[in-house]
């Protein structure tokens, strides 16, 4: 029987991570209750906390190599975090 090394369970726990940011996500954006929207939204938060920190875990191992993104690429999303960011503000008005 083959043991599960501490790569194969920090990936497990990223991937579970990574579905539970989903479904709580899914949760808040379709939740009519206020009550249950911020909780769901809480726990959304450490659920990003512990995504976090298990990447820079597996980071830091060297099992999970980041390319360092272009200039362009960076100032590209910037500026469609800030369109979005427009947009939301255009919408609360």
């Amino acid at each position: 029987m083959k043991t599960l090394s501490d790569r194969d369970i920090a990936f497990s726990l990223l991937n579970s991570l990574k579905l539970q940011a989903t479904a709580l996500t899914n949760l808040v954006l379709e939740s009519t209750n206020n009550a249950l929207r911020r909780e769901a939204m809480s726990v959304l938060t450490r659920v990003f906390d512990h995504q976090k920190q298990i990447f820079d875990f597996l980071s830091q191992k060297g099992w999970y190599p980041v390319e360092m993104a272009k200039q362009e690429d960076i100032t590209k999303a910037q500026r469609n975090v800030q369109t979005i960011q427009n947009n939301i503000q255009m919408v609360s008005m």
